[in-house]
């Protein structure tokens, strides 16, 4: 954020008679995002330089929220009644808590309502309604049988695929380009070869992939800035062809408002979620699009349009489904006011979580905001907001939710009035009401990591040493702690190995002048048969091994077939007279009868960045996407 950005806001504050917080000082907010969150209370390893991009860039969404909240109205109008919390628990009831409506001018006049006058001041006109009048405004894109044996990208739910920088099918690598470009590779015996490079039209970001059989999914999101509109933003899925991939066909491309979130695929079914400010508003020219059967991008017929009522949230959030095979006939899309943060995914809901700041909690220059939840229904493309919900706190990501047996589970991080860290697991019913609750465990502990299995929730908390805790679920009305171990690090992966185990994949700590500090990668191998009593029974530490799998886990690689794990990873160590070793590539180790195993550290001259590992068949490859290059060893 520049200077002149802290001063108008400032000013405006200052015109409004506000007095922000001395958090939101240049100085301190400069401070939050070279420091990190008042959560990630660690010096963090420098070569983690995404984890720190997405800390900051949430900080400034946080600080724009704050800003919104400070005037924004609480209510919609009057021509809908209160609808007060159920059980004084800050969950909301479904269907009363869903806002329709019969035309754009009672969307326009909730919007008005939720937006304050300094963004109408600052942003002026609005977003225009269409693509077309927008550039007008500006004048400103195996055929010979099975596959061999290969990677997935790694998937909270089996069933349901998740789109990825970097995929292969077996024969074939298909990888995000830094110079915004898809290449695909053949990859046979260790050997890969560049077959074609895909350039979309236009001045597109690509965000991720999928491949399904012959088609490849790429999803990216445009930004373009109008005179009339401001920066618009817009999320696109291209589908093409890829029989012959020497030269990929687009059949289709969709395009919804907002910048990508995330996606699912299900089947030949994407679905695709993106997230769109209307904080550019002038009268009604803020309303989602899509691209429509005539292949015109338009806008949303208002009944696919709604909003989340006990909310202040001035965003939409978009979903499309698609039919990748029939895209131009067989596809839906729905827009929600209401923001979009995380997603969680099964065969039959998709479940959208956002912070909500409009009623977020300060204290100390902490801001601790409610989680909105949002619930579809899916059957092929036909998609249905069934329910609605808010809990106390902010989730750490997608594996902080689940559900089982038609209840929703998730985890939260809140602050208290004393500014501590506090930690509750929600069971919510199938409305989104709470029917259980586990609250108050590992305070002072902020959530790194949650899995759960079956009906045990497995939860990682960090302060200075990391806790895993056990959570009984099986009834949902009166879920509780069987047992707790702690270990120094903290894990923020936790991945089943079998019924008895669990690994931990995370970071390993120090004490150094500036606090506690990352130092490596830790792996910890957790016995999970007695819940009531769990034990660390295995752990290694890498000092100055660090790997995206840490942050993000797509970036891990399970073999079952043959019982090991990769990671790609960075290789750092200090010599003699100041000098320093450091390569790329990838760590391969196994979790094995009660231990665990470091098979093969391999360090490449070929790559800069490590940023995923696939096996196909007896080989790993690891790909570099920001320089476009693959290395890999038999194994």
């Amino acid at each position: 954020m520049k200077n002149k950005d802290f001063d108008f806001i400032s000013k405006k504050l200052e015109s409004e008679n506000i007095s922000a917080p001395e958090a939101l000082s240049e100085e301190n907010i400069k401070a939050k995002i070279e420091e990190g969150t008042s959560a990630d209370k660690i010096v963090k390893f420098p070569k983690n330089n995404k984890r720190f991009f997405n800390t900051a860039v949430s900080i400034a969404a946080a600080i724009a929220l704050v800003v919104v909240s400070l005037t924004a109205v609480n209510h919609y109008g009057s021509k809908v009644d209160e609808v007060k919390p159920s059980n004084n628990t800050g969950i909301t009831q479904s269907n009363e808590d869903i806002l329709y409506f019969s035309s754009y001018d009672e969307i326009d006049e909730l919007l008005k309502e939720r937006l304050p006058e300094e963004e109408k001041y600052y942003f002026g006109k609005g977003l225009v309604k269409s693509e077309s009048a927008m550039e007008a405004t500006d004048s400103a894109n195996t055929a010979d049988g099975a596959a061999p044996s290969h990677s997935e990208t790694y998937k909270q739910v089996e069933t349901v695929d998740e789109a990825d920088i970097v995929k292969t099918d077996g024969e074939y690598i298909y990888f995000k380009s830094s110079d915004e470009k898809v290449e695909i590779a053949s990859a046979k015996n260790g050997k890969t070869e560049r077959a074609s490079t895909i350039n979309l039209k236009g001045t597109k970001y690509i965000q991720e992939l999928f491949v399904k059989e012959n088609s490849l999914v790429i999803l990216s999101t445009e930004d373009n800035f109008s005179k009339k509109a401001g920066l618009v933003s817009k999320t696109y899925v291209s589908v093409f062809d890829i029989s012959d991939k020497s030269k990929p066909d687009l059949k289709y491309e969709y395009s919804q408002s907002g910048r990508y979130i995330s996606s699912r695929m299900i089947g030949k079914y994407v679905y695709l979620i993106s997230n769109t400010s209307s904080y550019y508003y002038y009268k009604n020219e803020c309303i989602p699009c899509c691209t429509g059967e005539d292949g015109e991008f338009k806008e949303l017929p208002v009944e696919d349009i709604c909003a989340i009522k006990e909310s202040n949230e001035g965003s939409y959030t978009v979903v499309g489904a698609l039919d990748i095979t029939n895209g131009s006939k067989a596809k839906k899309t729905k827009a929600v006011i209401g923001s979009a943060n995380d997603v969680y995914c099964n065969e039959n809901n998709l479940y959208i979580a956002g912070a909500n700041y409009s009623n977020a909690f300060y204290y100390n220059g902490i801001y601790s905001p409610e989680s909105t939840i949002i619930k579809y229904s899916l059957d092929k493309t036909n998609i249905k907001l069934v329910a609605t919900g808010r809990v106390k706190g902010n989730i750490n990501n997608q594996f902080s939710m689940d559900e089982k047996d038609g209840y929703f589970r998730i985890a939260t991080t809140s602050v208290n009035k004393e500014g501590k860290d506090i930690n509750v697991l929600y069971v919510l019913d199938k409305k989104l009401d709470e029917v259980g609750r586990v609250r108050g465990f590992a305070k002072n502990e902020h959530i790194e990591a949650v899995k759960y299995i079956g009906d045990m929730a497995y939860v990682i908390t960090y302060e200075q040493t990391d806790p895993l805790f056990i959570i009984d679920l099986s009834d949902p009305e009166n879920p509780e702690i069987l047992g707790e171990v702690k270990i120094t690090g903290f894990s923020t992966l936790l991945v089943p190995i079998d019924e008895k185990t669990l690994l931990g994949i995370g970071y390993s700590t120090e004490e150094n002048e500036f606090g506690e500090a990352t130092n490596g990668l830790k792996l910890a191998l957790f016995d999970i048969g007695n819940p009531a009593s769990p034990k660390v029974i295995d752990e290694k530490e890498l000092e100055g091994c660090d790997s995206s799998a840490q942050y993000s886990h797509k970036a891990l690689t399970q073999n079952k077939e043959k019982g090991y794990l990769a990671i790609p990873a960075s290789f750092y160590e200090e010599l003699e007279q100041e000098d320093y070793y450091y390569k790329e590539g990838a760590l391969v180790f196994r979790a094995q009868n009660g231990k665990i195993k470091i098979d093969k550290a391999f360090k490449s001259d070929k790559l800069d960045e490590a940023d995923r590992c696939v096996y196909i068949n007896n080989y790993i490859y690891v790909v570099d996407t920001f320089s476009g290059n693959i290395d890999s060893f038999e194994f």
